[in-house]
């Protein structure tokens, strides 16, 4: 079942933890690939130090971010990397969920598991091909290059660790926020 628009309405930090085991589908032509999202970090708008829409900055970067929730926000760090986030909440809150990393449910023949690298928000983008142009998508249309389901996999709240983000150092208080998700003793977690 796709998720509803609906879904990524709710409070950002309750989104985030309700995607851990949810299926991210990438399609790009006639291939459509799954992997389940099994880590993720919650960013709290204008009053989060270590959001990009931090007091309500405004760049042509950020403008998806000021979409209603449901939206992909693509964005390109070190000119080199990219990373993925689903928009919540409304215009007027931009908010968003980085997905740090996802446990590929379709491992292509030709590669071995330990060669799928899809354990960090740029090494994902990387292996799914996920670039600026998968930005501003709607999550909620099967039609969509990107978009997310729910196939019954269950996910308990002892399942689910929640410590500081990764690499916000830059955001004094802020980077101790216990804003990062992840399933635990998954192999496909970024750090533990």
């Amino acid at each position: 079942m796709i998720l509803p628009q609906s879904f990524y309405l709710d409070d950002t930090v309750t989104v985030a933890k309700s995607l851990l085991g949810k299926v991210l589908h990438i399609k790009t032509g006639n291939t459509e690939r799954r992997a389940r999202i099994v880590e993720v970090e919650a960013y709290l708008g204008v009053t989060d130090p270590a959001c990009h829409t931090f007091e309500n900055r405004r760049t042509n970067r950020t403008q998806s971010m000021y979409l209603q929730g449901g939206h992909s926000y693509v964005y390109l760090i070190y000119g080199m990397y990219h990373c993925l986030n689903f928009v919540t909440r409304t215009e007027a809150h931009p908010e968003a969920v980085l997905i740090r990393a996802v446990q590929p449910l379709d491992v292509e023949s030709h590669l071995k598991k330990k060669d799928i690298k899809t354990n960090g928000p740029g090494k994902l983008c990387r292996h799914y091909e996920i670039t600026r142009d998968h930005d501003g998508l709607r999550l909620w249309k099967k039609s969509s290059a990107l978009y997310v389901s729910d196939d019954g996999f269950k996910v308990s709240a002892k399942q689910i660790i929640s410590c500081p983000r990764i690499g916000v150092d830059y955001a004094g208080e802020a980077a101790q926020w216990p804003l990062r998700f992840y399933l635990k003793e998954n192999v496909f977690v970024s750090r533990v």
